[in-house]
């Protein structure tokens, strides 16, 4: 007896993005290396998606409706010169300073069921005390792979929170364990550690070499199974 879509594929959430430039810098490697890029249609337009973790049968899935479409993104982090910008381009051109290109691949995804909803016991929710205490830590597990650092943002009942998964890998066997905290300001593109001072702070430029950074991925909306006690 043939098994049903969600028993056979599971399902996906849709998890909205701020931007399309979030969309490609959490694809980003900063390595001259990037995830794959999905490219669906939609009611209107496309949607761009960065596929994410699983958990038990549902896929998160980053997106942001977009109206091009193309084979390649170019993404340029911010410079004194210039703001951050991701655009479709036909091939990756022989200047390769400060710009990456990720891989789009155009998919139907319609095999998939659509969540609606993740149950808050999906994750293990745990508060962390303070920006710093979370990002440091992202850091500095993320040094030992060589790889940089990935934080989200998203705003919840007029709060902005900070937050990312599995920092601590004793606490994420059963299920995946979400840490976040409160933080103040606007969105910005990366988390800036200075490692020497024990300070943080939140640019939209990478590269300095006396700092570590952190990408950080905006959404547009919370994460579905988040609750704030």
């Amino acid at each position: 007896m043939p098994k049903s879509k969600k028993e056979a594929k599971g399902s996906i959430f849709y998890l909205r993005a701020a931007s399309v430039e979030d969309i490609a810098r959490r694809a980003c490697k900063f390595d001259y290396t990037a995830d794959l890029l999905i490219l669906a249609k939609a009611p209107k337009g496309n949607d761009l998606i960065s596929l994410g973790g699983r958990m038990k049968d549902t896929i998160l899935a980053y997106y942001v409706n977009v109206r091009e479409a193309g084979r390649i993104i170019r993404y340029s982090p911010a410079s004194e010169d210039a703001e951050e910008r991701a655009e479709f381009v036909k091939s990756i051109g022989p200047d390769t300073q400060n710009r990456y290109y990720i891989n789009v691949m155009r998919s139907d995804l319609g095999c998939f069921s659509r969540a609606k909803k993740m149950d808050s016991k999906s994750v293990e929710q745990i508060r962390v005390g303070s920006a710093l205490d979370l990002v440091s830590a992202v850091i500095k597990k993320t040094s030992k792979e060589e790889t940089i650092a990935q934080l989200y943002s998203f705003p919840f009942k007029g709060k902005r929170i900070l937050a990312a998964f599995d920092v601590v890998n004793a606490l994420s066997d059963d299920k995946p364990a979400f840490f976040f905290t409160q933080t103040d300001g606007d969105a910005r593109s990366f988390a800036r550690y200075d490692y020497r001072e024990d300070r943080l702070d939140f640019t939209d430029q990478v590269g300095e070499h006396a700092y570590m950074y952190a990408k950080v991925i905006n959404l547009a909306e919370p994460f579905p199974f988040f609750v704030l006690k």
